[in-house]
């Protein structure tokens, strides 16, 4: 009797000490939730975060969400972190996704992580890319970049989203290009081409509005299937392609483009906690007072759900045997 006893005090010592899963959060009411930002605190991605963050605890009924700065390599140091978070829903990221899908297919080597198994929970914002020059500069269409008779100076400020898609948008349309890298953020990247030093480069138009006041920079290509009604007389890149290759290229980076400012969590995230963060954050962006300080600071919001994001990332991805030897050689050019 003492040795079966004993056997099972043993089996249940055994038993209490097998490993176990990870354990879930009941939900999000009175948790504190963290949110990685990959990139330092000044920038507008840190801004978008700490301007949303309470916003996104109101409607989780959290206690906080806690904004994590943890900029390095591009976006990837914060990338590789949530890659290894635990799936509880308690740690997430938000960061242009782009980035870090794009480095993924271009098989960058601070890559620790597959992008097409995180879980993706909603975009905050999107702001169309147009392509700018100087000025005074005498390149007034993407048909005067072809005629350059050399290549297009392209001012890197790191292996970003534009970085790669300026490499696509050569591709298609078939001009040359030369990436100067060093450059420390956009304000530097203008200043080379003010001085010549460059020809142009890839931006949002908020991200470069006192420019544009200034005169300093001027759009000459939007990469969009209609043109911005505060830039009529920009063609879209639609307008310019004409090649059945090159339109889809344009489609592809077009989607590309939309994967911007977006909230999305570790492999395997208990699905109950990715139905209740994206729930929380289709309310949160619908909520009158963040719509309110949103426009206060000149921020867009255009909000998409998890899911629909989900479905773009697999379309980027599964387009990557067409994308990966560009993307690929134009990260070995920097090299």
């Amino acid at each position: 009797m003492k040795r079966l006893a004993f056997a099972l005090l043993a089996a249940c010592a055994g038993f209490i000490a097998a490993p176990t899963a990870p354990a879930r959060a009941a939900g999000y009411e009175g948790q504190v939730v963290t949110v990685i930002v990959p990139h330092g605190p000044s920038g507008p991605m840190n801004q978008y975060a700490r301007m949303i963050a309470p916003y996104l605890a109101k409607h989780l009924k959290a206690k906080d969400v806690r904004i994590d700065n943890q900029p390095g390599a591009g976006t990837l140091k914060g990338t590789n972190l949530l890659w290894n978070a635990d799936p509880d829903g308690l740690t997430i990221a938000f960061t242009s996704i782009a980035t870090p899908i794009l480095a993924m297919l271009a098989d960058s080597p601070g890559v620790r992580f597959d992008a097409a198994k995180f879980v993706y929970l909603g975009r905050v914002s999107y702001e169309p890319r147009q392509l700018y020059v100087g000025g005074q500069s005498k390149i007034g269409s993407v048909a005067d970049i072809v005629k350059l008779g050399r290549p297009f100076v392209y001012p890197a400020q790191g292996t970003d989203e534009d970085f790669y898609t300026m490499s696509m948008l050569s591709d298609a349309l078939d001009f040359k290009m030369k990436i100067v890298t060093g450059y420390e953020g956009i304000a530097d990247a203008t200043l080379a081409i003010m001085k010549g030093e460059a020809d142009g480069y890839m931006a949002s138009p908020p991200a470069v509005r006192a420019s544009l006041k200034s005169g300093d920079l001027r759009p000459i290509l939007t990469i969009l299937d209609q043109r911005l009604p505060d830039f009529p007389d920009v063609p879209t890149i639609f307008e310019t392609v004409k090649d059945p290759k090159a339109v889809e290229m344009a489609k592809t980076i077009m989607t590309i483009q939309s994967l911007h400012r977006t909230f999305f969590g570790p492999p395997e995230m208990d699905p109950k906690m990715v139905e209740a963060m994206r729930k929380a954050i289709g309310e949160t962006l619908a909520d009158p007072e963040l719509i309110a300080q949103a426009a206060k600071m000149g921020f867009p919001l255009s909000f998409a759900d998890g899911a629909v994001m989900q479905e773009r990332v697999a379309t980027v991805i599964a387009a990557s045997q067409t994308l990966k030897p560009i993307l690929k050689a134009a990260l070995a050019s920097i090299k």
